[in-house]
């Protein structure tokens, strides 16, 4: 295990392929619903079916009312019986039914076709966030995200769901009661495109506050479970500072906005629904008037009079819609808009083509790895600023590196590089002699084990956390994991012990807790390369060392990286590299370098002392 000195030079900038910002982001397809259109083929025939059935429920709801006018013409007329009567009730109760069952019909197919829009929409959102890193959306908070996937997605639906349902029916009601009513009365018919213009203007004016506010009302909402995650994800925090009263105080400024918003809405939406029931009032004075004029000249019936009325009725709701249409198409561009931009992030690490063949170089899907890892000239820059400058080692199979350093020397930089956490430049970073560009992402997770400083935990089970890799481990092999990881002592107090459920984050346990479930979900995972980045941080200097007696029969044949800025956890280390200003200063066994006087030498004698006063 060699690294070589480090020769001068000005480190390499930051390349804006590895580094994306919200500048990278590119729109996918040519129109703003250029993604949900994707989805057409999977819900093409129920939508159509559905679309199909809107025109039977409008000409049967069409026929009934004829014949409730023709029944009342005829009754009234004295030249109707009973037997007539009945065969006419029997037509209008057949009607209803059929009618009942095509608008059934129309429901199930286009109200299904939109959740399976939802659902596909809402799970390629999913699996596209999975392929990103975690500074690929540092520029979304976690309410963002969410407000993205539930609220946006709900928006997309309603409009291609819903709202093109309710305006399919439009189109057809409407024609259809125009046409009947210019038919039985030019006049009355003409008067009553006043009410229904009126009511045309109303929804009109009242969808775009709609959608302002109805926007408006779910940005609050993210806002204000933005504001709760934290506080209870950070609930030790909070209870530390004692700021309970700072964090109730900015959650009901958040509820108070977002009851602002809402207030707004519903004003909007009680002014409108006001305002369309004095248009059709005014409707209905029309017919009353204009109406009863002519049913008193006898130019119209008593039926033809009722039939107005029905007719009023019937075309209300479909225009309406068309003004909800209108509000909910605003709302739905907005949401399509904000999810194209996530869905136009790039990851930032992905499969080169070629990776998953054994062609052109590239490692076989099932090539075994050996876990020799070697970099060369390795620079690095986060946005400008310089990280890492001219690395380079090799990491011999089987064998054990140790890295130390200051706080900023680089340390977890480095990590990220070796694990592709972070995309290296093209030949720095070789596994086995290949370029890691060049491995299957599958594959090289699968190979490499990082235990993270930021430990993160599962709400689920301790056994689920330690299984999470192979959800198939036997107990004793979960056992035999978290004895090596000395955490099996403590899950055994635990009132059902492995079967514990852990809290959001494992918030239940200590930090030192979290940090030997993770140490043990990483030995479950067994790969060939095990990367521990600061991991030991949370524990005492006496588990300390216990766990690292438990990782040395484990490490046994696997190579490992063992990063740290406590000198007693490289003890592992067959040879350790020493990072300062982003730059190897120091290498080599743990004597040498405590003879060399360096800067490990002083970590070394620093953290003596301090053992020394704590055992004092």
């Amino acid at each position: 295990m060699t690294a070589t000195a480090p020769t001068p030079r000005a480190p390499a900038p930051s390349r804006a392929h590895d580094e994306p910002t919200p500048s990278s982001v590119r729109r996918v397809g040519r129109g703003v619903f250029a993604q949900s259109f994707g989805y057409w083929p999977a819900v093409k025939r129920p939508f159509v079916l559905g679309l199909l059935c809107i025109l039977p429920a409008s000409a049967l709801e069409l026929a009934g009312l004829l014949i409730i006018r023709h029944a009342v013409d005829g009754l009234l007329g004295g030249g109707m019986g009973t037997g007539e009567v009945a065969l006419w009730a029997a037509a209008v109760l057949l009607l209803s039914l059929v009618k009942g069952a095509a608008k059934y019909g129309m429901r199930w197919y286009i109200t299904g076709a939109s959740r399976v829009f939802e659902r596909r929409y809402r799970q390629d959102l999913f699996d596209h966030l999975l392929t990103l890193q975690p500074h690929d959306l540092r520029h979304l908070r976690t309410g963002d995200v969410m407000s993205r996937s539930v609220s946006d997605i709900e928006a997309v639906r309603m409009l291609l769901g819903p709202a093109v349902m309710y305006n399919a029916q439009a189109l057809v009601v409407l024609p259809l009661a125009l046409v009947t009513m210019f038919v039985i009365d030019p006049l009355l018919a003409a008067a009553m495109l006043l009410p229904f213009a009126g009511l045309a203007a109303v929804v009109k004016l009242a969808a775009r506050p709609t959608q302002a506010w109805s926007h408006a009302a779910q940005e609050r909402l993210a806002q204000l479970s933005t504001v709760a995650q934290e506080n209870f994800s950070g609930i030790r925090v909070v209870k530390a500072f004692a700021t309970e009263a700072v964090s109730s105080s900015v959650f009901a400024r958040m509820g108070r906005s977002f009851l602002q918003a809402n207030v707004k809405l519903a004003t909007i939406r009680g002014t409108t629904s006001a305002s369309i029931s004095i248009v059709k009032d005014l409707g209905m004075l029309v017919i009353l008037a204009i109406g009863g004029w002519h049913l008193v000249l006898d130019r119209i019936s008593l039926g033809d009079f009722l039939l107005f009325n029905m007719m009023l009725n019937w075309a209300l709701w479909p225009l309406i819609a068309v003004g909800w249409m209108l509000g909910m198409y605003h709302r739905a561009v907005a949401g399509a808009r904000r999810l194209d931009e996530v869905f136009a992030i790039r990851p930032s690490v992905q499969d080169r083509p070629g990776s998953a063949t054994a062609d052109g170089g590239a490692p076989a899907p099932d090539a075994p790895v050996r876990g020799e890892l070697e970099v060369r000239g390795l620079s690095w820059a986060w946005d400008g600023q310089p990280a890492l400058h001219d690395i380079s080692l090799t990491v011999p199979a089987g064998r054990v590196l140790g890295i130390t350093g200051r706080t900023g020397s680089g340390k977890s930089t480095l990590v990220a590089l070796l694990t592709r956490q972070v995309e290296p430049p093209p030949g720095t970073v070789r596994l086995d002699g290949r370029d890691v560009r060049d491995w299957p992402l599958a594959q090289l997770r699968r190979a490499i084990a990082v235990v993270p400083q930021d430990t993160f935990l599962f709400s689920e089970s301790i056994r689920g956390n330690i299984a999470f890799a192979h959800d198939d481990l036997d107990l004793e092999t979960i056992r035999e994991m978290a004895r090596a990881a000395q955490f099996d002592l403590d899950i055994e107090g635990f009132p059902r012990g492995y079967e514990e459920l852990l809290g959001e984050r494992g918030v239940t346990l200590s930090g030192g807790q979290r940090q030997r479930t993770a140490i043990a979900r990483a030995l479950a995972a067994d790969p060939p390369v095990l990367v521990l980045d600061d991991c030991l941080s949370a524990v005492d200097s006496v588990t300390e060392q216990a766990i690292l007696r438990g990782l040395r029969e484990r490490l046994a044949g696997r190579t490992a990286i063992v990063v740290s800025h406590r000198v007693a956890a490289l003890s592992l280390a067959d040879h350790v590299v020493v990072l300062d200003d982003g730059r190897i200063v120091e290498q080599g066994g743990h004597a040498q370098l405590v003879r060399q006087g360096g800067l490990y030498a002083a970590l070394n004698e620093r953290q003596r002392l301090q053992e020394e006063i704590e055992a004092t």
